[in-house]
């Protein structure tokens, strides 16, 4: 091996593992946010589906007072807040996409 040889392999190690430590890290990294993504999803559907059987408790709740006939006007009332908070909380979780 030549003096230059040596000398580029010399100066050149450091700065390949150097390079090999970041693809390393990078892959690392990637893998960690992957794990987090889905972490991050399974939440969200959870949270999605607590919602759907939230607004199907709610239906029934209201067609189970309009069953019973006649409520008082605070029973009304409670039931149109409920039913209120529950639509609140709908808009801010998104629908569903369909399956292609």
């Amino acid at each position: 091996m030549s003096l230059s040889e040596v000398m580029r392999s010399w100066l050149l190690a450091p700065i390949l593992d150097s390079i090999h430590q970041l693809s390393r890290t990078v892959s690392m990294n990637q893998a960690e946010l992957l794990e987090s993504l889905n972490t991050l999803n399974a939440a969200v559907a959870k949270v999605g589906t607590e919602t759907e059987a939230l607004i199907a408790e709610v239906a029934a709740l209201k067609d189970a007072v309009a069953a019973a006939g006649q409520t008082t006007p605070e029973v009304d009332a409670a039931l149109a807040a409920v039913a209120a908070r529950v639509a609140g909380i709908d808009a801010l979780v998104p629908d569903a996409e369909p399956a292609p």
